[in-house]
């Protein structure tokens, strides 16, 4: 088995490199001159949070298959898809028990890094179970400079305007007009 092999097998330096008997910073340098993007599967090997934005992904994949995801060839892309020539970045949450202040639950995405760089959101917000819950696609610009974004789950909230059906989304999508370069 050659390396490219190995790590495409595991998605995991560590691993893939254990079966080949060679220590994981060998494997890294051998697959960074072979041009093999090494980015991980965080859907396997991620912390909690990393498994959780994987299935949203996961999700609007299903939802829009023509949209490239660029978590396969960088680990931590700066926006997770690109959908002709805008960038789109999926945020996913499940209910979040109240803060002592609020009532309700809520959905919570965290924007921190993606703000500047995406020209829409996409937030995937699933219910307890992590099932599929309800979509908001909001314009990147109706959130730049915030770091989090609440939505109650009693949609009692600004941000229920920017709900969408999946049908209507994956509508969204194929109907983009290409920008000009």
């Amino acid at each position: 088995m050659n390396y490219k092999e190995a790590y495409e097998k595991h998605k995991h330096l560590k691993n893939a490199a254990d079966e080949l008997g060679i220590p994981w910073q060998t494997l890294y340098v051998h697959l960074k001159k072979e041009g093999v993007p090494v980015c991980g599967d965080k859907s396997t090997y991620g912390s909690l949070k990393d498994k959780l934005a994987a299935h949203g992904e996961e999700i609007f994949k299903k939802i829009i298959p023509t949209a490239i995801d660029n978590n396969q060839s960088k680990f931590q892309a700066k926006v997770d898809f690109h959908v002709g020539s805008y960038a789109v970045d999926v945020k996913t949450a499940t209910p979040r028990k109240p803060y002592p202040k609020y009532h309700s639950f809520s959905w919570s995405f965290s924007l921190r890094k993606q703000s500047m760089e995406a020209d829409f959101f996409v937030f995937v917000a699933l219910d307890s179970e992590k099932n599929e819950s309800m979509f908001f696609l909001i314009p990147a610009e109706m959130v730049r400079g915030k770091q989090t974004i609440s939505i109650p789950l009693s949609l009692k909230s600004k941000w229920k305007n920017f709900m969408i059906e999946k049908k209507d989304l994956k509508l969204f999508f194929s109907q983009l007009p290409v920008l000009a370069a």
